[in-house]
């Protein structure tokens, strides 16, 4: 592991070696051509260039290297060399809703609707994801500070996820989202967000220690649909663009929380110029490009400067598209149950690998991207396959479309 540290004062210097006597393996200072053992002090300070240093541990542990930089990052030791992923104490920091889905259930004896508290919201599900898979992840947003809030904030601890950055705020209620089936498989989608708490997140609120350690930083849509979140959004990805980080974004279309669709068109448009990473539905290519093929639309995204676009296709898998051109990557044969959050697992699979690989977007071949595209759909099968209703067959309340293909969101 390599990493820039920031020397020129004798208390940084001591920091250092503190640090540097607490690793196992042998560890060098190094500048230019002159190397020293980073474990004596004398050996510090005998640098000739003392502003700056390369300090080069002998270990690739994963582990091992996230914990010295997180002990260079609190002794303020680590060089802001606009490379995040040596920065990052975060391999994905994600932002934007975090609500409750009360999905169907069916009906009681009484023929009465019967409703499941879920936690939801796509930038929390993928923090999530990421985290299930091992990833180190943050989340910033804001809920109520009520019974809902409080749920989902030990929901996200329970699984991991750095909440540090997460607002409980008395002032507003969480957003509340209801999920019902038709007998097509249909979902449609009711929210109680007149405002919701997550759009109320001010960028003062923004926890920037998270957002200015984070390798990854990903984003929804539903955060462009009010004031002040709308702001709030478009500060937090400028500020994690200039600190290195790679910019990852999902639109994800509600019609009813937008005034029209023009406006959600100018809105959901207004963040690809930031965009590094980006994952849309086959249901959404429209709304983003005015082009309902995916291939024509990934092209488009790519021409904007979008470095790696995916398409997600259901359970016909997904459309990549990078500097090589397009392919078509089939899905894996799964008996769907419940296809809610699916999509949010292909990516967080995807981020995963992207995250772990320590590479620029522009840095990945097709081949690398192509699997890290099957190793998300992967994860997606394995989300679909999770629920079972009791009170029906397993498909009529999977999801589907009409004509019985998958609807991945």
């Amino acid at each position: 592991m390599i990493a820039k540290v920031i020397l020129g004062t004798m208390t940084n210097a001591r920091k250092l070696v503190s640090i540097a006597e607490r690793i196992s393996c042998d560890v060098e200072l190094c500048s230019g051509r002159y190397v020293v053992n980073a474990k004596s002090m004398l050996g510090v300070l005998s640098m000739p260039e003392f502003e700056f240093g390369e300090l080069h541990v002998h270990t690739d542990e994963e582990n091992e290297c996230n914990q010295i930089l997180e002990r260079l990052l609190e002794a303020g030791l680590l060089a802001d060399t606009n490379d995040a992923a040596k920065r990052s104490l975060y391999d994905i920091t994600t932002f934007g809703e975090i609500l409750i889905d009360f999905t169907w259930q069916g009906v009681n004896e009484d023929g009465q609707t019967l409703f499941a508290q879920n936690p939801g919201g796509a930038p929390a599900n993928v923090a999530v994801a990421v985290a299930k898979l091992g990833g180190h992840t943050a989340f910033i947003g804001k809920t109520g500070k009520d019974m809902h809030g409080e749920f989902l904030k030990s929901v996200l601890e329970k699984e991991n996820v750095e909440t540090e950055g997460m607002l409980l705020d008395e002032n507003y209620f969480t957003t509340l989202a209801f999920v019902n089936i038709d007998e097509n498989g249909e979902r449609t989608f009711s929210f109680a967000r007149k405002p919701g708490a997550d759009t109320r997140m001010e960028k003062e609120e923004i926890n920037i220690d998270i957002l200015d350690k984070t390798h990854i930083f990903h984003v929804g849509s539903l955060s462009l649909t009010e004031q002040p979140a709308r702001d709030t959004t478009h500060y937090a990805i400028r500020r994690a663009k200039e600190k290195g980080s790679i910019i990852s974004y999902d639109p994800n279309y509600r019609a009813s929380l937008w005034k029209d669709e023009e406006t959600a068109k100018k809105q959901m448009r207004s963040l690809i110029p930031y965009v590094d990473i980006m994952k849309i539905s086959d249901e959404e290519t429209k709304l983003l490009t005015d082009k309902e093929s995916p291939e024509e639309a990934a092209e488009i995204l790519f021409r904007k400067g979008v470095k790696i676009v995916a398409v997600t296709l259901g359970s016909d898998g997904a459309y990549l598209y990078c500097k090589e051109g397009g392919v078509h990557i089939p899905g894996f044969v799964s008996k769907a149950v419940d296809t809610n959050g699916a999509g949010d697992s292909f990516w967080g699979g995807f981020l995963y690998c992207i995250s772990k690989a320590g590479k620029r977007p522009e840095a990945f071949t097709m081949d690398e991207l192509k699997e890290y595209v099957r190793f998300g759909n992967a994860v997606a099968s394995l989300c679909v396959e999770k629920k079972r209703c009791d009170s029906c067959d397993a498909d009529a309340c999977t999801g589907r479309r009409k004509d019985g293909t998958l609807r991945w969101i």
